[in-house]
């Protein structure tokens, strides 16, 4: 206890897939898939829409999330590739990157079991919420893909646009999202608290429930404990627009990356257009409510609004702390932190920088991600959460 980061809630073992094209190919033949039934739709009932469904987000370059309607349908998707298991959730990786780097933290799990207690890093002062202890392993499936890769059968024929992820799962543990008004205990101490991944439930009964717990915990905090939201891509659209309503009094901060941006505001965004991200980011605040927005991407992160100009050391932290995942993966540590420091800024993300604090010097900040296109075998899984958890260590210090 009396740590100064804290994060809740989510945690979740992760079967992080390796590329595999010639996997897809054999997929698209063996379903006998064609172009015209490429669909995003999040919650299919077999393997072949599933399929349909992810061979979309490759074409769109996107990423998103994924809930089969069965545990199986996702256990038969990654049966068809190789993969590292690992433990994901937006609070559990953001506190494993700080813990790698150095820093303790205070993490409240939703669920528990042998695998999660296996790979904790001893840095973390857990506490696992009430009846979420099970043997029962309900994995989340990754699917990274690189950018260039050109996926050609039947009648598709395609390449991808950039690096991205698709994550799969039917997790009866996220789905509950328990959160237990005990954890406050280990907040006493605590200058920020991040909160995420109420996308994860489907039951709007159960999504009450989680904003009643919720807002419980969050009404114990210190008045100078910053509270940060990471946003997430919600299945239900209106379920999101009602976490935003119920968290907004409780929370300070608002972060989401650039295609829930998009999701937001209903439509696509250049994201190295200032005049078109200010108006969204502008949209965004005076819709959502809260007092401070932070939008990351893959070559800026910026942060808008009343409290902007405490966290521009938080996010040149969460920008480094990305870029070393990008680069390093999983066995990231701080000398590789150091290194990542080193790396000149993205060119393009610069000028967009400067640009864009130009239309609100004193409520914008923004910061440029770094040139990493000499990376060659890049880890893309986790970058959002690998940001967020940067970014703590410079508000907590």
């Amino acid at each position: 206890m009396g740590e100064k980061i804290a994060l809740g809630f989510h945690i979740c073992v992760d079967y992080e897939l390796v590329w595999d094209v010639q996997a897809v190919v054999d997929a698209i033949k063996r379903f006998d898939i064609h172009d015209s039934e490429l669909v995003m739709n999040t919650q299919p009932d077999n393997e072949r829409d599933l399929w349909l469904c992810v061979l979309a987000y490759l074409k769109q370059g996107t990423g998103g999330e994924i809930l089969p309607e069965t545990n199986d349908v996702c256990q038969q998707f990654a049966a068809h590739f190789d993969y590292n298991v690992t433990l994901g959730g937006t609070a559990a990786r953001a506190a494993i990157a700080i813990a790698n780097l150095g820093y303790s933290s205070a993490l409240q799990l939703c669920c528990f079991n042998p695998v999660i207690k296996k790979l904790l890093p001893e840095k973390i002062d857990y506490y696992a919420a009430k009846g979420g202890t099970s043997e029962i392993i309900y994995p989340h499936i990754i699917l990274s893909y690189h950018g260039g890769a050109r996926i050609a059968a039947n009648d598709i024929d395609f390449v991808t646009s950039r690096e991205n992820r698709v994550m799969i799962s039917r997790d009866v543990e996220s789905l509950k999202m328990r959160i237990d008004e005990d954890f406050w205990e280990y907040t006493k101490e605590a200058k920020v608290f991040l909160s995420s991944c109420f996308s994860q439930v489907l039951e709007f009964e159960q999504l009450k429930q989680c904003m009643k717990n919720a807002k419980a915990l969050f009404s114990h905090f210190n008045e100078d404990t910053l509270v940060i939201y990471e946003d997430g891509h919600y299945v239900k659209s209106d379920y999101r627009k009602y976490v935003h309503r119920e968290l907004a009094p409780y929370i300070d901060v608002i972060s989401m990356n650039e295609d829930e941006l998009q999701d937001y505001t209903g439509h696509k965004i250049s994201i190295l257009d200032p005049d078109e991200v200010f108006e969204s980011i502008k949209y965004c605040l005076d819709n959502i409510g809260v007092e401070t927005i932070i939008v990351h991407s893959s070559t800026w992160a910026l942060a808008y609004g009343k409290l902007a100009y405490r966290l521009e050391k938080a996010l040149q932290g969460g920008i480094d702390t990305a870029a070393t995942r990008f680069r390093c993966g999983d066995d990231l540590n701080s000398d590789n932190f150091n290194e990542t420091k080193a790396i000149k800024e993205n060119e393009a993300g610069a000028r967009f920088a400067e640009a864009i604090v130009k239309m609100d010097p004193f409520r914008m900040r923004c910061v440029p991600c770094r040139d990493l296109s000499f990376v060659t075998k890049p880890t893309v899984v986790g970058l959002g959460d690998s940001f967020v958890g940067g970014m703590l260590p410079g508000i907590a210090e």
